[in-house]
């Protein structure tokens, strides 16, 4: 399955997100900082980044920059305007997702848009 690094600064949705990735088989690493995202990013090489569109630390939208389009990011927002999702798929953002979500969905959207691993990655 799919590597997966969570960008998630509330621990009790990161619990949630974490817990059903892994039983889907997904490997998953949890940062709760935006300080951390793009050195995790580059050890844990993942196949795809959640990141959350509100972080304490830091512009999403920058990280969402950085990160694109290798690896491919999720933006998951709690905002419900129409101005959140379109701003993060022009900034590079392959999809986008409102909160609250049910963790299949989230689960179904992994499987989807995350590429298969490649042969020989550890």
């Amino acid at each position: 399955m799919a590597r997966v690094l969570l960008v998630e600064d509330e621990p009790n949705i990161a619990s949630i997100i974490v817990f059903k990735l892994e039983r889907e088989g997904h490997q998953v690493r949890w940062e709760s900082s935006a300080s951390a995202v793009l050195d995790a990013a580059r050890t844990t090489q993942p196949d795809l980044v959640l990141l959350d569109s509100s972080l304490p630390d830091g512009d999403p939208f920058d990280l969402l920059r950085a990160l694109s389009p290798n690896p491919p990011v999720v933006m998951m927002t709690e905002f419900r305007d129409v101005v959140t999702p379109n701003r993060a798929l022009s900034a590079g953002a392959l999809a986008t997702v409102e909160k609250p979500f049910k963790p299949t969905q989230l689960a179904r959207l992994v499987a989807q848009l995350a590429p298969a691993p490649t042969a020989g990655r550890p």
